[in-house]
């Protein structure tokens, strides 16, 4: 019944977006190939090579927002993906693939005050299917919902339209406190008995110059419930991003993360540390259509001898503006 009950109230959220003044209203579908690669050790001690070639086809997502007025915004971001990920080992390919299939729903409402305070308040639901790539296996599903409360500073312009269409420029800053609270958790369609929830802080400072623009950014979260999960997670990054000339830009970030656990683990490892690199490519053969090109580093900073993960990615990308 809570859970009928949730999907009923994004529902009705969902339909009074539409009495509101359209900010945005848009729609993106696409496809996209990745292919990563690294090495790893078998159970003979040799290190063989590994890779992984992951279909995503087809990749829909959707935003709506919506202003009843200067004090408050209403939104309403969704998304339908799938992919076919097949695996090789030392040359040699693994008989299935592994099959996802994943919705999101993410309703929010936040409110705008004086002097650039404001609060927000988000009820993000995710559905997921995995086929484990065995002969005959039967599709998995997983749901989630949590309520996420967040609320500080932030006086930021965004959206800010340069040389191409990529319009995600922005410049200022934003400081806020977030608490994310499990509401309801199911595997296989069994309920989880307890639900995590975590206490924040987040921050960022994005300074904009010609056509360009330079991002860091600090986010903070510890567990909250002992019997799920008490570690904490820090994520410490830049963001570049460069309008090249009308058609091309180039976006890319470096990030570390740090998971610290409440105790050492088994390998007396009390955090597990990484660092990931990455930088993709638009190019706008016309203003609704991006061809995109990336690469990208994940490197294991707690495992002696690991080796780095390399990620390469193609695709395309086609958006339905409804608002002019």
């Amino acid at each position: 019944m809570k859970k009928i009950m949730t999907i009923a109230m994004m529902v009705v959220a969902m339909a009074a977006f539409s009495q509101m003044q359209i900010g945005k209203n848009k729609l993106m579908a696409g496809a996209g190939l990745g292919y990563d690669m690294t090495t790893v050790t078998d159970m003979a001690g040799d290190d063989v090579s590994a890779s992984a070639m992951t279909l995503y086809v087809p990749e829909v997502n959707y935003q709506f927002e919506a202003k009843p007025n200067d004090m408050f915004k209403l939104y309403l971001y969704a998304g339908l993906g799938y992919q076919i990920e097949s695996f090789t080992v030392d040359g040699e390919s693994a008989d299935e693939s592994a099959k996802t299939m994943d919705l999101y729903l993410n309703p929010m409402v936040k409110g705008y005050f004086a002097n650039n305070l404001f609060a927000k308040i988000a009820l993000p639901y995710n559905y997921m299917s995995y086929t484990a790539p065995i002969a005959d296996a039967e599709a998995v599903a997983l749901t989630g919902m949590n309520m996420i409360l967040s609320g500080g500073f932030d006086n930021r312009e965004i959206e800010i339209h340069a040389l191409t269409p990529w319009n995600n420029f922005e410049k200022g800053m934003a400081f806020y406190g977030i608490y994310d609270m499990g509401i309801m958790a199911s595997y296989d369609g069994t309920a989880a008995e307890e639900l995590a929830s975590y206490f924040g802080v987040a921050g960022y400072y994005a300074h904009m110059m010609e056509n360009m623009m330079v991002k860091p950014y600090l986010m903070y979260k510890m567990g909250m419930n002992d019997l799920v999960d008490e570690s904490s997670y820090l994520d410490l990054g830049l963001i570049f991003a460069k309008d090249f000339n009308e058609k091309m830009n180039m976006e890319a970030g470096l990030n570390f993360n740090m998971h610290m656990l409440p105790e050492a683990d088994a390998l007396d490892n009390d955090a597990y540390n990484t660092l990931d690199v990455d930088a993709k490519v638009n190019y706008y053969v016309m203003p609704e259509l991006d061809v995109f090109g990336g690469f990208g580093v994940n490197m294991d900073l707690t495992t002696e001898d690991a080796n780095p993960i390399y990620s390469i990615l193609v695709g395309a990308e086609y958006t339905l503006n409804f608002v002019k």
